[in-house]
């Protein structure tokens, strides 16, 4: 033995589909003209107000429209900044760090992409059930705010799962608004999937509504780790829920559903128990402004009518405050829950203090520090997690960024740790180097298998420095695992050894027309894949991308996929992107005919069917990064 590093359903997915469809369709028929009086301002941050169009003539309108969106979105060149300041390294997720601060960028049109990367914490996480150490909690959010409409789609990952959804408010008329949502739901800590959708109808305005809705949940037990009967429970719901704001930031609110001829194996009928709920949110505002206080009570609650994934780690009574503690981003939290749905006896205490420091000129730590104490019962799950995190921006020479995280439960212990590194070496040239491990030592049951993994990338880039019309970019990535077992075949913890050679060239052909080429190469050894048996991968992919319009691009891809032990794959598709500023693209495509290999494809977008994705072109950063310097005022001719 080694040493170990630590001691839905088809109908959910076509509710979402078809409502999504329907009020998607309606709101861009329906969307009516802005006012000529602004409406107020947006309870959320990321929703800023959006000044009501003028009543000249259509030319004039349209020229200040273009002016107003290309200024507002050139005032955010310091936010896009500090995205390129880890845009390169070997995870293509890294390029939205945002420092623990939730910018916006308002894209025009009331439509605003908001992105987030804050610390770890178990108030905060993905997954809803036990902590994990990993990559600090990433959130992108594409939100519109109309006058008919509203609709919101969001991506949330970090170490503990992966969560994403969309939802869709229609206007009706005046106090009535038609309300869908769905999401889905990987909590990688216990191997359970969630998926959610619902549709309801709200009566009466924001100050007291009620709504009648329909509900599907779906729970996936992928790890057979649960105590159910199938591995697959279902149900389908029907409610009611009401809320009431009785005073300025107090709200009061209640809900019930319950199953519909729920159809569950025996021993799994309490997953679809009904729900009564009711609860209530202060918020005072003024010089308290931050501070949350809330309480929630469930006197009937199933895993299926809740949010949870985990009956131990899902609470029928929660109580809790927040506030800040004066640093930016600052904060200290406590909650209590008790009730679990194994036992009413079991009760958890949650404390925590997050906190940030402006240590010296561009240099800033960011600290958390929580703890999951149970005090009562047999099934509370205990946790203590440590993250810590140091920045420092000198752009243009140089950006740095190391991260160090603990989390320590009787699940699994865990812990992560990165340093990112970036260096100007001359005018022209650019290098990058990142590295990165996890350790995993789980205690849930006998058969899991400690690991560590680890990678360790280097990178070179060029730019042609008079015209930029050439661009090149050279990276090595070293990827290696270790399950801390000896004969260990299962797939993602048997041991692995990857070498990775990735070199991409960009060439302008014309102002309208970029031309790309990329090739990737892997040798490759995994105990989990063919005995061992070294294998040799390569992916070369060819990229046209023509600009159809201001902003917009209209790309084509041809990819071939070689593997020395696997047939061939071959693939091509189309992608349309917007330019949300000079460098960040949001982009929405298909393929027809998909390469299955994530891991080489890097930011590209293979696989078959509808892609999203949103990134920042390695063309785009080396210009950020190699930009030369402004020149210097002319010195006076001497007499």
């Amino acid at each position: 033995m080694r040493t170990p590093l630590l001691t839905g359903a088809r109908t959910a997915h076509v509710l979402i589909a078809c409502a999504l469809a329907l009020q998607g369709a309606h709101a861009l028929a329906a969307e009516e003209p802005v006012p000529a009086a602004p409406e107020p301002a947006a309870s959320s941050p990321a929703e800023a107000p959006v000044e009501p169009p003028s009543q000249a003539a259509p030319n004039t309108t349209l020229s200040a429209l273009q002016e107003q969106v290309e200024t507002t979105l050139d005032s955010w060149q310091e936010f896009l900044d500090s995205l390129l300041l880890d845009a390169l390294g070997p995870n293509p997720e890294r390029r939205y760090h945002v420092f623990g601060q939730r910018r916006t960028v308002d894209l025009g049109k009331r439509w605003t992409l908001a992105l987030d990367e804050r610390p770890i914490g178990r108030l905060g996480y993905a997954g809803v059930g036990i902590p994990a150490a990993g990559q600090p909690a990433r959130t992108w959010e594409i939100l519109h705010r109309g006058n008919t409409n509203e609709l919101r789609f969001y991506n949330q990952h970090d170490g503990s799962g992966r969560e994403n959804g969309g939802s869709v408010v229609t206007r009706i008329a005046p106090g009535w608004e038609w309300h869908t949502e769905g999401l889905r739901l990987l909590d990688d800590t216990v191997g359970v999937v969630r998926t959610d959708a619902q549709t309801g109808l709200r009566v009466g305005p924001p100050e007291l509504w009620f709504e009648g809705f329909v509900r599907h949940a779906r729970l996936e037990d992928t790890e057979a780790r649960e105590n159910w009967s199938e591995p697959k429970p279902r149900a389908n719901f029907a409610g009611v829920q009401a809320q009431w704001e009785a005073l300025p930031g107090l709200n009061f609110s209640a809900q019930h559903q319950r199953a519909i001829r729920p159809d569950l194996q025996p021993g799994d009928e309490r997953l679809a128990a009904a729900r009564t709920e009711f609860g209530a949110d202060y918020r005072p505002g003024s010089a308290w402004s931050g501070t949350r206080m809330y309480w929630r009570e469930a006197t009937q609650l199933g895993l299926l009518s809740s949010a949870g994934v985990e009956e131990r780690t899902t609470y029928r009574r929660v109580i809790g405050a927040e506030t800040p503690e004066g640093s930016p981003d600052g904060l200290v939290y406590a909650q209590i829950r008790h009730q679990s749905l194994v036992d009413d006896r079991d009760a958890l205490l949650v404390v925590g203090w997050r906190h940030t420091a402006e240590l010296a000129p561009q240099w800033r730590a960011q600290s958390l520090i929580e703890s999951g104490i149970p005090i009562g019962g047999e099934n509370a799950v205990k946790s203590n997690t440590f993250d810590v995190r140091l920045a420092n921006d000198a752009y243009p020479h140089h950006a740095f960024l190391t991260e160090v995280q603990a989390v320590r439960t009787p699940i699994k212990n865990s812990a992560f740790a990165s340093i990112d590194y970036t260096q100007r070496l001359t005018q022209n040239t650019l290098a990058i180097a990142r590295a990165s491990v996890t350790g995993i030592q789980p205690h849930d049951k006998p058969t899991d298998v400690p690991v560590n993994s680890g990678d360790l990338t280097l990178g070179w880039g060029w730019q042609e420095p008079d015209e930029r019309l050439v661009s090149t970019f050279w990276r090595y990535t070293f990827i290696g695992r270790n399950a801390l077992y000896d004969g260990v075949v299962e797939p993602g913890v048997a041991d692995r050894r990857a070498h990775i050679a990735f070199g991409e060239l960009t060439w302008q052909a014309r102002r309208e027309l970029n031309l790309r080429l990329r090739v990737s190469r892997r040798w490759d050894r995994d105990e989990s894949l063919l005995e061992g048996t070294p294998r040799t991968t390569i992916l070369t992919v060819v990229h046209a991308i023509q600009q159809v319009a201001e902003r917009w691009k209209l790309g084509l891809h041809i990819a071939r996929l070689t593997d020395s032990a696997l047939p061939a794959q071959r693939g091509h598709g189309m992608e349309l992107s917007v330019q949300l500023n000079h460098r960040i693209m949001l982009a929405l495509g298909y393929n027809p005919k998909g390469i299955d290999d994530d891991e080489l494809a890097g930011d590209d977008r293979l696989t078959k069917g509808v892609t999203l994705r949103l990134y920042i072109p390695v063309e785009a950063t080396l210009a950020h990064w190699l930009k030369p310097p402004s020149p210097s005022p002319a010195e006076p001719t001497k007499p």
